[in-house]
């Protein structure tokens, strides 16, 4: 915790750097100032809620395609306003900080990181020709240096903070940390959600459009949500074990359901591995966690290893029944799996001969309904829904009334439901699809009777247990649409061995750039990577570049194609959201010089970042101009862009770019009119540097990205950064796997985030992501400051009844 002398000069440096950004932010004159004064003003009274709001907010708070900002960015003013209002109110409250004690370790690890990044951050000033202050710099300019390196130092702003909310018990400071992070999580996989539902059907898993949720760091690709879905899922989870009454119950299960979802969709092959690992793994480390919940709660539960064998049989079902029965075969199977687990708990006890009469009742009348129902449109579907509503009331009234006819119903419209499933299947797939229902009809049957008819419960006879198999079935039947259902994810395995050599090499290229020995000890400098990597590695591999430049008085975009083969995808492009209102047709208008011929792509799709919708497009070739500007006229052809349902808009985006490989073009003066006449576009002249402007490399994504977090961190930080880095990392899993914080009610899930992220990041950088590196460095510091104690909290409500160190791992 710092001094009071040292608190007001952080709080009025804070103040004082966010109102610059603020007065300076691309987008509207006061909008920005007064939204930075009014955080302040709510750290300054209620900062215990900013440890809810930073990461609820965090996932959908970039808006880069919009204002042109790179280097800083609206979570920068939101954790500035969060320190000065916070350290003012403790210069203020004139408080000492609390006697707790601060780790020698962390204060050496802490202290060790901020001065590999400072030395790095100067040595990319270096490496970029010197520093030069800019607010839309690139890439390749030293700007880059400080949007990688802020942080670190951001997340160290806010520790102090939190361990000043620690002091007070009564701030849940944990359990609200805890909660934030979840609903974070939830805030990206609703803009995943949206992604899917606006741009491709939400069921096509055989298309190559990932999900890049409201990540716009995934311009020039990446796994900015993949490591963001890592980080935070475990939260989902304990906001599940820790939610009171059914509704949050219910909200929390919808949240890991939506999770699942984005997480499927992001078709990435290392958050699949992440999440195999990582959560058994919390599983195993909550064991004895919720050895505690079930005598608080008196919940009963499954132990990891009948889990294990409960997915694996739900696995085997979808299997058998999606090849060919497809979604509707899945949808009756989930009906199915839901009463099968409920039906038992009524039925248990009930004499053999009644059991067997109501199934014959049950079979009988399920033929004579299926036979009506299939001579009526869409019968078949009908009739398992009256069936399926049936049985669910039947089994509520029997746990309510408990008499012989109940008994007897519920038995017949099981056995009803079986058949009528059987018809789903064969209604929409034939045969086929009827033959693999009837082999996961089989072993639900055969559960469900073993269910009945053993002495003991085989199962808990509980609604929130039955949620979560209900949700585990559906997480299973999402796993087997995406491997069975889409050929994409499919082809991605099948060229998993070739992909890993080429990462490989990618890796071995990357430190090769590191030619001396300072760039050894200490890396290139901070987000040096595409600015080297462009030079470095042979010219076709150059993706293409632009710049802004003056003369007398004049701006103009300078752009440069690629230097490889051009496709649609492969362009760089500049680019500006237009409003959602705009539909076409469009005509562009711009002056142009070039030395050689040339030719010009333009285009408006309806696009999140990377994958266009529908579009209307334009090129042209242009003669070499021999340095006089020309103006050019292009109508841009395709249809009228609707802009999606209303429930789920599509964005829009003007783009422009070289279509011919290494080609080179000035642009200035850029209109575009839709009907009317109205300019659709903003700082069109360049006068404002990049503002409004935005640029994206949709396919060619390796110049950007050293696709290693460590090896990014061997790059940008030397071998200085990657150790402290590493002693970091450890010493953070240490304290809360064998360390005082193990036993801290956090403890496991953060193990949990730390490990799923390290295993994404395998496979990509994630630190040159800022949203994420400051998400991951808050968490590791965080770590360090909790201690034995806590409080067992169901989602925000505290309970003292049990410390944390009564939890056993």
């Amino acid at each position: 915790m710092l001094t009071p002398s040292i608190n007001l000069p952080v709080a009025l440096a804070a103040f004082s750097i966010g109102s610059i950004l603020a007065l300076n932010y691309p987008i509207g004159q006061f909008i920005a100032p007064i939204c930075f004064l009014l955080c302040a003003l709510l750290a300054f009274y209620r900062l215990s809620l900013f440890p809810i709001i930073i990461p609820v907010i965090m996932p959908i708070i970039g808006f880069a395609p919009w204002t042109g900002w790179l280097s800083f960015e609206e979570l920068d003013l939101l954790i500035l306003a969060t320190a000065a209002g916070g350290y003012a109110k403790s210069v203020v409250e004139g408080k000492q900080p609390s006697p707790k004690r601060t780790s020698l370790l962390f204060l050496v690890l802490a202290s060790s990181m901020s001065a590999s990044i400072l030395i790095s951050m100067f040595r990319g000033f270096a490496d970029a020709g010197g520093f030069v202050f800019g607010w839309f710099q690139g890439y390749d300019g030293p700007m880059n240096s400080i949007r990688i390196g802020k942080s670190f130092f951001l997340a160290l702003l806010l520790i102090p903070l939190m361990a000043r909310l620690q002091d007070n018990p009564e701030n849940n400071i944990s359990q609200k940390l805890a909660l934030g992070i979840a609903i974070g999580l939830g805030t990206a996989s609703l803009a995943a959600l949206w992604e899917r539902l606006a741009f491709t059907d939400l069921l096509n898993f055989s298309s190559d459009y990932r999900s890049t949720a409201l990540f716009w760091e995934m311009h020039v690709g990446g796994a900015a949500l993949d490591g963001w879905l890592l980080l935070t899922f475990p939260f989902s989870i304990w906001a599940l074990r820790n939610s009171r009454g059914n509704a949050q119950f219910a909200i929390s299960l919808c949240l890991v359901g939506l999770a699942l979802y984005a997480s499927l969709t992001t078709f990435s092959r290392g958050v699949y591995l992440a999440l195999i690992v990582s959560l058994p793994l919390l599983a195993w480390q909550t064991r004895g966690h919720l050895k505690d919940a079930e005598k608080q709660q008196k919940i009963p539960t499954w132990g990891f290893f009948r889990w294990i064998v409960a997915l694996i049989l739900l696995g085997t079902m979808a299997g058998l029944v999606f090849p060919a029965g497809g979604y509707r075969g899945l949808l009756a199977l989930l009906g199915l799996v839901a009463v099968a687990i409920s039906i038992p708990s009524v039925l248990r006890g009930m004499p053999f001969a009644l059991f067997l009469t109501g199934g014959m009742a049950g079979l009988l009348s399920g033929v004579l309904l299926i036979a009506i129902a299939n001579f009526l449109p869409k019968g078949p579907y009908a009739l398992y829904a009256l069936i399926l509503a049936a049985s669910f009331s039947s089994i509520y009234w029997q746990k309510i009334r408990k008499a012989r006819t109940g008994e007897f119903v519920c038995t017949a419209s099981f056995f009803a439901l079986l058949l009528a499933a059987g018809n789903v299947a064969d209604y929409w797939g034939g045969i086929e699809a009827f033959k693999g229902m009837s082999g996961a009809l089989a072993m639900l049957l055969v559960i469900s009777l073993w269910g009945m008819f053993s002495r003991q419960a085989l199962w808990p006879n509980e609604l929130r247990w039955q949620g979560s198999l209900v949700t585990a079935a559906i997480a299973a039947c999402g796993v087997v649409a995406v491997f069975v259902g889409g050929d994409y994810m499919g082809e991605r395995f099948s060229t998993s061995g070739k992909d890993f050599e080429g990462r490989k090499s990618h890796w071995t290229q990357t430190i090769a750039m590191l030619q001396t020995p300072w760039d050894m000890a200490f890396g290139k400098g901070l987000g040096r990577f595409p600015a080297n990597y462009f030079f470095a590695i042979p010219t076709g591999a150059f993706p293409g570049t632009y710049q802004i430049n003056e003369e007398s008085g004049n701006a103009w975009l300078s752009l440069v194609g690629p230097k490889h083969p051009i496709s649609f995808g492969d362009i760089l492009r500049i680019s500006q959201r237009l409003p959602l209102s705009s539909q076409g047709p469009f005509e562009l208008n711009f002056k142009i010089r070039a030395k050689t011929d040339v030719g010009i792509h333009a285009e408006v799709c309806e696009k999140q970042l990377l994958y266009p919708g529908g579009c209307a497009i334009g090129n042209v070739e242009i003669k070499g101009t021999a340095g006089a500007w020309r103006p050019v006229h292009i109508p841009l052809v395709g249809p009228l862009l609707n802009g999606g349902p209303w429930y789920a808009p599509r964005l829009k985006m003007f783009s422009l770019a070289v279509g011919t490989q290494s080609g080179t073009a000035d642009i200035d003066d850029v209109q575009m009119t839709t009907f009317g006449g109205q300019n659709l576009l903003t700082n069109g002249n360049f006068a404002h540097e990049m503002e409004r402007w935005f640029f994206s490399s949709d396919r060619d994504h390796m110049p950007w990205h050293a696709k290693n977090l460590l090896v990014n961190l061997m790059f940008d930080q030397g071998v200085t950064g990657f150790v402290v880095f590493l002693l970091l990392t450890v010493a953070a899993l240490w304290k809360v796997n064998f360390g005082s914080a193990r036993q801290h009610e956090l403890a496991p899930y953060l193990s949990a985030a730390f490990i799923g992220f390290l295993m994404v990041g395998v496979f990509d950088s994630l630190m040159d992501v800022p949203r994420l590196a400051l998400m991951y460095y808050l968490l590791v510091l965080y770590a360090f400051s909790i201690g034995q104690r806590g409080k067992v909290v169901h989602l925000g409500v505290p309970s003292n009844d049990v410390p944390a160190g009564q939890y056993k791992r």
